[in-house]
């Protein structure tokens, strides 16, 4: 989950994931969302007690919700 949640902040690539493990697991499924990504983590982070990685998520798809909206708005015009 940590990885995922390294790849959806921008933190680390797939490349730098897989340049610095030999065996790794990727959790997330490529064929979710992000945004139910997302939430998977979210839930993940409360119960490993991990708030502010769940607010910086939250922060993110808040942020995302805002350039789809203003994207949308100019296409419709």
């Amino acid at each position: 989950m940590n990885n995922a949640y390294a790849m959806l902040v921008g933190n680390k690539s797939i490349d730098d994931l897989l340049d610095e493990e030999e065996e790794m697991v990727l959790v997330p499924d490529p064929e979710i969302t992000d945004e139910e990504l997302s939430e998977d983590l979210i839930e993940y982070f409360i119960t490993t007690e991990e708030y502010e990685k769940c607010a910086k998520i939250k922060d993110l798809m808040q942020f995302r919700n805002m350039i789809d909206n203003i994207l949308n708005t100019k296409n419709v015009k």
